[in-house]
């Protein structure tokens, strides 16, 4: 991809599975370019984020890719739907967009994460469900269930040779910032198997994808 530059000096590989909320756990994983786990580490506030960011030394060496979360506080059940009105969202005083309660993705991180950008880091976005779809999770097992959780791990402990993983299940914070590490080491290494692409743009970082 032309989007990541110098990608002979990248030596190590970074994905964080964010949450929308701070009391959703997220987490880092660090690959080198052997797809070896250097770092698998729980993250929770975006102080926990910053503050692992800031002190990896190598970042300049990197690339990161930081999942999009998902808006906890989407308009999103039923019942929701049912106690208002039915009027054309933000064009109606009663439907007003009261607390992004209709936006998709939260914004969490975005201005830091902007901040690394301009600074001269090559900090991209990913979609967790684009990666699961590639390894076939997308709709065979209920999402972040333990059947669904078990098949990604064996998926990338057989079929991708990551054998340091343990055999019982890691958190799936931790997995999903995996899947974000892969794809980077994918984008930059380039992939006889996928085809890396910019798949959009989100708070002006590019997501990339398969």
């Amino acid at each position: 991809m032309n989007i990541i530059k110098g990608k002979d000096l990248k030596t190590s590989f970074i994905g964080i599975s964010l949450g929308g909320l701070s009391t959703i756990e997220s987490a880092a994983a660090v690959l080198d370019r052997n797809l070896k786990i250097i770092t698998l580490d729980k993250l929770f506030s975006m102080s926990d984020v910053k503050y692992f960011l800031d002190n990896y030394a190598g970042k300049r060496n990197s690339v990161i890719l930081v999942s999009v979360p998902e808006n906890e506080i989407m308009l999103s059940s039923k019942w929701k739907y049912n106690s208002r009105t039915y009027d054309i969202v933000n064009l109606d005083n009663k439907m007003m967009n009261t607390d992004g309660w209709t936006n998709r993705f939260s914004t969490r991180g975005c201005e830091y994460f902007k901040e690394l950008s301009n600074r001269g880091i090559d900090i991209f976005r990913f979609d967790i469900e684009n990666m699961k779809k590639i390894f076939g999770n997308c709709c065979a097992y209920k999402e972040r269930t333990p059947a669904d959780c078990k098949a990604l791990q064996d998926t990338l402990r057989i079929k991708y040779n990551m054998y340091e993983l343990p055999v019982n299940m890691l958190p799936v914070a931790q997995l999903e910032a995996i899947l974000g590490a892969f794809l980077a080491h994918m984008c930059s290494e380039g992939s006889d198997e996928f085809e890396c692409k910019q798949v959009g743009t989100y708070e002006e970082l590019p997501i990339l994808g398969i």
